[in-house]
């Protein structure tokens, strides 16, 4: 494949969106004007770049057909994505975040499968406001949140405080930060539009009135040149007794390889990705690939490494084709493990096959290593913080346990929330809050429940076939009234194959294929080192429950010992598994 970075300076040939960013002067654009704009929404192109500063602009569809019937427009709403690598934010970040998102939001926080923030439901008045007040209140940037750069860095949640990580003598989640510090956009644009009082004038209307000078001296940015990455680019860092992260699932993963608790080096892997399309067969999901075994001086060398080569190489005609997951398997992995020695000016040590043998969820009461302390997971459905009438009040809980004991907070890869460094007579009056608020840790939840993971999906996503958030719950408690609530499994959903929600990575995965429809996938790994397969390509919303149920009882009755679902599937097979479920081989 050509060297397709020197096309920076020739439109030709380029994706709609390489277009767009080639000339948007640094991730500037359109953005000065539409912000000047009284209209409800950003322009294409605005919408395109907008990404990069941490936005995706969405309308809320429920709404759609009732606002077209009376001509109105629709019903336009910015997300905004926080990035903090790691997950790990302070109390009083965390209480700034649960007021900014009644202040500009819908009145909750979404959590994340990558451990950060959502804050859903903003309208564009309140758009800068908001942008504005998390970096300079909370100290919290959305740049490189979205588009095509490296995304939140993940990382263990609990590698500073939990007893498995106290030989380790790294702090993995400073290990994230170091990476998501070296990949951070360098652009002034950020700062230009969003935070610099002498070139923005915000007026009462909620329109933003710029300087001639907004726009800086366009210089190439000094990692990924004036084009950007050809598509986003993921990173995580894991264990080998910790996948928590999921991470055979990120463009790059990192797994520490431990012996007696400590750290010999650590296992690189390069082209994991989730993304496909139902009716586009060039398109898949991909487990990350084995391709070095580095020390610790070397993981952000080699890290640097992998994206200069899929800056170069990675497709910009097809953003279909473009993750690194197709230029790896256009390459051929050989050839992309010597670009990746070429490009970091030295052989790298040969990979190992570190994999991980456990995927913690961290719910419940833990002892940290640090003498007196403790830190408590919690279960939030779906990672919506809210409160819902006569149910969990997530929100409400969480904010007197910070405001009154002030916890560290992490955002977990499975949506959840730890708060930790909660000392020892602090506890029981913790969980009393805990309690009261009806949130569930690692009780007050069945088994099924417990990793069950699903997008956002409807009303506001864009790209969504079918309900997941909304839906899951429904689903849930179906199978718990069949009898399965007992069952350790991984069961994801996502309304659409973008996969926000890990599903290819899933024992079960559910992915939206229209209202009421999914297509089912099984036989992934438990532990996250193998993507799934697709069992039938569309089951409708009401036979979820009896097919799944079905397999289940099957699982139940046929495993050996200890054996999970995703291995018994697997081990079934495609054929056997139809058969029983009375479809036609």
């Amino acid at each position: 494949m050509a060297n397709l970075i020197e096309s920076n300076g020739d439109l030709e040939g380029l994706s709609g969106v390489e277009t767009f960013k080639a000339r948007s002067g640094g991730l500037y654009s359109t953005l000065p004007e539409d912000l000047a704009s009284d209209a409800p929404n950003f322009c294409e192109e605005s919408v395109q770049i907008m990404k990069h500063h941490g936005s995706y602009q969405q309308d809320n569809r429920d709404t759609r057909k009732e606002r077209k019937k009376a001509g109105l427009d629709k019903d336009y709403r910015m997300m905004l994505r926080t990035k903090f690598p790691g997950g790990r934010i302070t109390a009083e970040q965390y209480l700034l975040c649960d007021e900014l998102c009644d202040k500009y939001g819908q009145g909750d926080l979404r959590a994340t499968s990558r451990q950060c923030f959502q804050f859903h439901g903003v309208i564009k008045k309140d758009f800068r406001p908001l942008i504005y007040d998390l970096n300079k209140l909370a100290k919290i940037t959305t740049i490189g949140a979205c588009g095509d750069v490296v995304r939140n860095t993940m990382g263990n949640p609990v590698a500073d405080i939990d007893a498995k990580y106290k030989d380790c003598s790294v702090d993995l989640i400073a290990m994230a930060q170091k990476v998501s510090t070296a990949t951070t956009p360098t652009t002034k644009s950020y700062y230009d539009i969003w935070l610099n009082d002498e070139k923005a004038t915000l007026h009462d209307d909620g329109t933003v009135s710029f300087g001639a000078d907004v726009r800086g001296e366009e210089t190439p940015d000094e990692l990924y040149g004036i084009q950007y990455l050809p598509r986003k680019f993921k990173v995580g860092f894991a264990t080998d007794f910790d996948n928590s992260v999921d991470v055979y699932t990120q463009d790059l993963g990192v797994i520490a390889a431990t012996e007696d608790g400590k750290i010999i080096g650590y296992e690189i892997l390069a082209g994991g990705g989730l993304g496909f399309a139902h009716t586009n067969a060039k398109t898949y999901p991909r487990a990350g690939s084995h391709i070095a075994f580095v020390q610790e001086d070397e993981v952000l060398e080699i890290i640097l490494a992998v994206i200069k080569v899929q800056r170069d190489y990675g497709d910009r005609t097809d953003r279909k084709q473009a993750r690194l997951k197709y230029t790896i398997d256009n390459m051929g992995l050989d050839t992309f493990i010597a670009r990746v020695h070429e490009y970091g000016g030295k052989p790298f040590g040969v990979a190992r096959n570190v994999k991980p043998t456990a995927q913690p969820d961290y719910l419940g009461w833990n002892k940290q290593f640090q003498d007196g302390l403790n830190y408590v997971g919690l279960w939030i459905e779906n990672g919506r913080i809210k409160d819902f009438d006569g149910s969990h009040q997530f929100r409400s809980g969480i904010r007197k346990i910070v405001e009154t004991y002030k916890p560290s907070v992490r955002v977990t890869p499975h949506h959840n929330i730890i708060l930790a460094n909660i000392k020892d007579e602090d506890v029981e009056a913790v969980q009393a809050i805990i309690d009261e608020h009806k949130i569930p840790t690692d009780k007050g939840i069945s088994t099924l429940r417990r990793l069950e993971m699903a997008c956002p999906s409807l009303p506001l996503c864009a790209l969504a076939q079918s309900e997941a958030e909304r839906y899951i719950p429904t689903l849930m408690d179906g199978l718990e009234a069949a009898g399965h609530s007992d069952a350790k499994i991984i069961i994801r959903m996502t309304g659409c194959p973008n996969g926000c929600a890990r599903s290819s990575s899933s024992e079960i995965g559910l992915v939206g294929k229209g209202p009421g429809r999914y297509a089912l996938h099984v036989a992934g790994d438990y532990l996250g080192t193998r993507m799934n397969k697709q069992l039938l390509k569309m089951v409708k919303e009401e036979e979820l429950v009896p097919t799944i149920s079905t397999l289940l009882d099957a699982w139940k009755a046929q495993r050996n010992e200890d054996e999970y679902f995703g291995d018994w599937s697997l081990r079934m097979g495609n054929d056997a598994l139809l058969e029983l479920l009375g479809v036609e081989v």
